[in-house]
């Protein structure tokens, strides 16, 4: 039985450091997650007058319809085709549920990758690939959209080559910003990512991303999945120097 990505998407991935797959998500799992999203803010609301980005960490037994999807909706299968023959799954003891609140316009001058600026750390906490799920309509800018620099992935991978794979792990880098590096790297230019509800976001860990402003939904969300392919902790510095090496298939379609 053949898998869900074709050889294109594949090639799509390799050079940009990314994949939109569209309409994934059934309505029926899309509506329970929208749900369990909707109790958690009210759980846990944003502290009184925040506009733009808020996010929440918690654990998968706290969030079991976001388990549920990510593997009921075929998405860490998908991941799982990136990386095979590797097995994947989630990296961390979290799934992140991401909102934007109204009214804040904002467009990001630069990216950052994860596992940078945490307390008391002495490697960064690396993962393989970010998944993501929409839960609304980001198809026009301006609607919290997540914003990403095509191929930075192996722009991250040239600054690690010349420069050492603990150079974001300096101070000025405030978090993994290599765009703040003296000198910066050429990671080329941001530009949001378009999607509708149901439609999977898979990113390369590399790729520089950041957050934009939300002048649209009053509390645009996305459930996103840090994964990391089986082994992934031992072998990170070499996925730094090497972008595709947990990414044989991607590899193999771009040579093909």
């Amino acid at each position: 039985m053949g898998g869900v990505l074709n050889a294109d998407q594949l090639r799509t991935f390799g050079r940009d450091g990314y994949l939109v797959v569209r309409g994934v998500a059934a309505e029926s799992l899309l509506a329970e997650l929208s749900t369990e999203v909707l109790d958690l803010v009210a759980r846990k609301p944003p502290p009184a007058g925040r506009v733009g980005f808020h996010h929440y960490f918690e654990e998968p037994g706290d969030l079991p319809k976001a388990c549920a999807i990510l593997r009921d909706s075929g998405v860490l299968s998908m991941a799982a085709e990136l990386v095979a023959p590797h097995a994947i799954d989630l990296a961390f003891p979290h799934i992140q549920i991401a909102t934007s609140i109204y009214g804040w316009d904002h467009e990001p001058g630069g990216g950052h990758i994860d596992g940078y600026g945490l307390p008391d750390q002495t490697e960064p906490a690396t993962f393989t690939m970010l998944a993501g799920i929409y839960l609304g309509d980001e198809s026009e800018r301006g609607r919290g959209n997540l914003w990403v620099w095509p191929g930075s992935h192996l722009g991250h991978q040239r600054l690690f080559r010349e420069r050492g794979v603990d150079v974001l792990m300096a101070p000025e880098s405030e978090g993994g910003h290599a765009c703040l590096l003296d000198p910066p790297p050429d990671l080329g230019q941001g530009q949001p990512v378009l999607a509708k509800r149901g439609d999977v976001l898979l990113a390369h860990y590399l790729l520089a991303h950041n957050h934009s402003g939300n002048m649209w939904n009053p509390l645009r969300s996305i459930a996103y999945y840090r994964l990391a392919a089986e082994g992934h902790r031992q072998r990170w510095r070499d996925t730094h120097l090497d972008a595709l090496h947990e990414y044989a298939p991607v590899r193999a379609a771009l040579v093909s």
